[in-house]
């Protein structure tokens, strides 16, 4: 089974914007997320987006006022997370947001953001508790951290495993789902129409099954503040203050 990377440069990353609804509804609704949680700079301030993808949280961060770094794995995202921030104060590394050198002497940070899923790419939750204490030592005091993840705790059984995630006229996109103790296997499935029929590109990987309230345990071990914790079109959103 691919890794996170691997599953991402084999199949997610050329359809990545298009499964997630496109790019501009996707800034749009951050941006009104972020707003909605307080996420704001005082001083034209850096924030820190760990998993960027092609940009949905970076557009956002930027058109509240933030020069923003943007962190992923995938070159072939941050091509188009430059393209489509053109112009605004946005610096992309490519790199695993484990490293917290990847990224440290960029900081401090007056917010970061973790969003759409990525805090489930990590292998165990030990990561998730080191990313963690990694951002919260590179924030300003006052600075806020949001969460956004999947919470797999509860497992969908029988054919609720299958998620359709989009269709048009031209493109399908599904999902199954596998689960085990600690993960959940997930095979993605896209069919392409071409002039002679459907094509079908294909892959799995592994997502850890992340519970809200470890996320939240975690959090206030570390030292932050909890300041909201809620369930937000399918995901769990936890906002903590350091």
């Amino acid at each position: 089974m691919a890794s996170a990377e691997e599953h991402y440069q084999r199949l997610l990353a050329r359809h990545y914007t298009w499964m997630r609804g496109g790019f501009d509804s996707k800034v749009r609704e951050y941006g009104k997320v972020l707003e909605e949680l307080g996420v704001s700079t005082r001083r034209r301030g850096k924030a820190l987006d760990l998993g960027a993808g092609s940009g949905f949280q970076t557009a956002a961060l930027a058109g509240l006022g933030f020069r923003v770094v943007s962190l992923d794995s995938s070159e072939t995202l941050l091509r188009e997370l430059r393209e489509r921030t053109f112009g605004r104060e946005v610096r992309t590394v490519l790199g695993d947001m484990r490293d917290v050198g990847a990224y440290a002497a960029e900081g401090p940070f007056e917010a970061a953001v973790c969003m759409g899923d990525t805090l489930t790419h990590l292998g165990s939750f030990d990561e998730v508790s080191i990313l963690i204490g990694d951002v919260h030592d590179v924030l300003e005091e006052g600075g806020k951290l949001v969460l956004e993840f999947r919470d797999y705790a509860e497992e969908l059984k029988g054919v609720d495993r299958a998620i359709p995630v989009r269709m048009d006229d031209d493109k399908i996109m599904i999902t199954f789902l596998e689960y085990e103790p600690l993960h959940v296997n997930v095979h993605d499935v896209v069919f392409l129409k071409q002039a002679d029929g459907w094509t079908t590109q294909k892959s799995a990987y592994k997502k850890l099954r992340v519970s809200t309230e470890k996320v939240i345990e975690s959090l206030t071990q570390t030292g932050f503040r909890l300041v909201e914790a809620r369930e937000e079109r399918g995901f769990s959103v936890i906002v903590g203050r350091a």
